[in-house]
């Protein structure tokens, strides 16, 4: 009789032109943990020991992202239908925390602000190219405008007061305040390509923006 002695989890699914973003979590006693898409699954895995993974199978659609909250209890992950699902990560079973459909098109990244309160998804959609929400009820604590092109990428300022990053196809990334997340300013003229991805550093002060036109911006964190 055979025996399964390990498995090995498949990679992040890719799709040429499309944005793949990793979540991470180093607050877990275990060790420090990614998560990221494959097929209708999303992956976790340990980084010290690859062969210790866990696979969410609940999504019905291709999964495109998904984020630990800052906390480390729970994961938000979305589809190509711009379905989003929280849902736990202390339980074996993962129970669904909530799910609402945020986008009516693909998600391409979710953000979580530093109190593990409110969620950001980005992507493609009819209506709208982006949502804040909280994350156990889906209520809306924001509204995502400036751009009109397919959002990339998104951000939260970690610390307060909270600020808010987006960036995609209209080769500038917009600045919010909040909550609720209002547009405050785009920043353009400094990328003249797509901009892949924006990001805060840990402690707020400065943001990264980085473009297909192989260049970084580094803005100040706290305008």
């Amino acid at each position: 009789m055979t025996k399964v002695t390990q498995v090995y989890a498949p990679l992040p699914s890719v799709t040429r032109g499309k944005p793949v973003h990793i979540g991470y979590n180093d607050h877990n006693k275990m060790g420090t943990h990614i998560v990221y898409p494959t097929g209708n699954c999303i992956v976790i895995k340990n980084v010290n020991n690859p062969l210790d993974t866990d696979i969410y199978y609940e999504h019905t659609s291709e999964t495109t992202c998904a984020k630990y909250s800052p906390s480390g209890y729970y994961i938000c992950s979305g589809d190509v239908q711009g379905n989003v699902r929280i849902w736990d990560t202390t339980q074996k079973e993962h129970p669904l925390k909530f799910s609402f459909k945020a986008l009516s098109g693909p998600i391409y990244d979710i953000a979580w602000t530093g109190d593990s309160q409110r969620i950001c998804v980005v992507g493609e959609g009819k209506e709208k190219l982006g949502s804040v929400f909280m994350w156990d009820a889906g209520s809306s604590v924001g509204e995502i405008s400036g751009q009109t092109k397919t959002l990339l990428s998104c951000d939260f300022r970690g610390t307060r007061p909270f600020r808010l990053i987006t960036t995609g196809e209209d080769n500038y990334p917009c600045w919010f305040e909040g909550p609720p997340f209002k547009f405050k300013k785009s920043m353009k003229d400094i990328h003249s390509r797509f901009i892949n991805c924006g990001r805060f550093s840990p402690d707020g002060s400065l943001c990264v923006c980085v473009s297909s036109d192989k260049s970084i911006s580094v803005f100040d964190g706290k305008p």
